[in-house]
């Protein structure tokens, strides 16, 4: 899997994860983002790279700090190129 592949597919997996934490729908974050609702379904199944700022405003809903997204992502993609972080 190319590595841009890989980073939407591990993005939409953080941000999955973090939306399931939270109890909320798709819908529910992308109005706390303040963003269109298929924007956050989109970003979740991979198929849309998310801009800086649209994904900080999603990561800011969701209660994420960069660091913590940092940190998930390079672990993440460390565990796909079957290396350790």
């Amino acid at each position: 899997m190319p590595r841009i592949e890989a980073t939407s597919v591990i993005i939409a997996k953080i941000l999955k994860a973090h939306r399931a934490r939270l109890r909320i729908s798709q819908e529910k974050l992308a109005h706390l983002a303040d963003v269109d609702r298929t924007y956050v379904g989109k970003v979740e199944r991979g198929i849309l790279s998310p801009t800086i700022g649209r994904l900080n405003r999603v990561l800011h809903a969701a209660g994420v700090t960069w660091q913590d997204f940092g940190q998930t992502l390079d672990s993440e993609l460390a565990r796909v190129a079957g290396r350790q972080p």
